[in-house]
């Protein structure tokens, strides 16, 4: 906190004493302003609302389809190593890439947005689950085996149980990159969203608003990434790797 504090301090005085170009730069006591003013703006809201609708969506849609590819995928040696490479591969194609046909198919629309955001958040939340499948502790099994748990519950009890640390932090990932793809893309094509506005302060040249709404953006993604914390720490309290953090 106190280097955020210190950066802002000599931001605005370096922008105060000419430094900085103050058109390109203006002062962060401006900003703050603009930021306060935005907050009673129905124009900000409104794209706020249509990048969280379209990021809502399609991370349903995300778990609908990651989580079970996942799980059949990673629970068999044979289908592991035939996807391994394959996803790894797709993993670092960027999602940005397909804009171009899904423009044909879906226009300038929510639906292309939506689109966009289940491609970005996909791949992370599936490798990740298939990689929990995986790595399910052999002693866990034979374990299950000798207290008589077969079938369903030993998928419940042991498998799902052991993947769920895996899960939350795939979904942590695909969380984030589907927020950033869900304001990124209102900002390349337009229509309603929170890049769309920061592209319409961009148009009228009003620094201080782009600046404020640059900073929405980002309170936006941190109080996601908190949220997301403190889930996985309340979902997984029994899990070792967060009994320090509940402490």
């Amino acid at each position: 906190m106190a280097v955020v504090i210190g950066a802002v301090l000599v931001w605005e005085l370096a922008a105060r004493f000419g430094l900085l170009p103050p058109k390109d730069f203006p002062p962060a006591t401006l900003i703050a302003r603009a930021f306060l003013a935005d907050l009673r703006s129905a124009e900000l809201w409104t794209g706020i609302t249509a990048s969280l609708e379209a990021w809502g969506i399609g991370m349903l849609i995300v778990i609908a389809l990651a989580l079970p590819a996942g799980v059949l995928l990673g629970s068999s040696a044979i289908t592991y190593r035939l996807s391994y490479l394959s996803l790894e591969f797709i993993r670092t194609l960027p999602a940005i890439a397909a804009l171009p046909i899904l423009m044909f198919t879906y226009g300038v629309s929510q639906q292309l947005v939506v689109a966009l955001v289940v491609l970005a958040g996909l791949w992370p939340l599936l490798i990740q689950t298939m990689y929990g499948m995986h790595d399910v502790d052999p002693i866990a099994i034979a374990s299950a085996k000798v207290y008589g748990i077969h079938g369903w519950r030993r998928f419940l009890l042991v498998d799902l149980r052991s993947c769920l640390p895996y899960i939350a932090t795939g979904l942590r990932v695909s969380g984030t990159f589907a927020l950033i793809f869900a304001i990124a893309a209102s900002l390349i094509i337009g229509g309603q969203g929170l890049g769309d506005a920061m592209a319409q302060a961009a148009r009228i040249d009003d620094r201080p608003l782009l600046y404020a709404r640059v900073l929405t953006c980002g309170l936006l993604g941190l109080c996601l990434t908190l949220g997301l914390a403190v889930f996985e720490r309340r979902a997984l309290c029994w899990h070792s790797s967060q009994r320090g953090v509940a402490q």
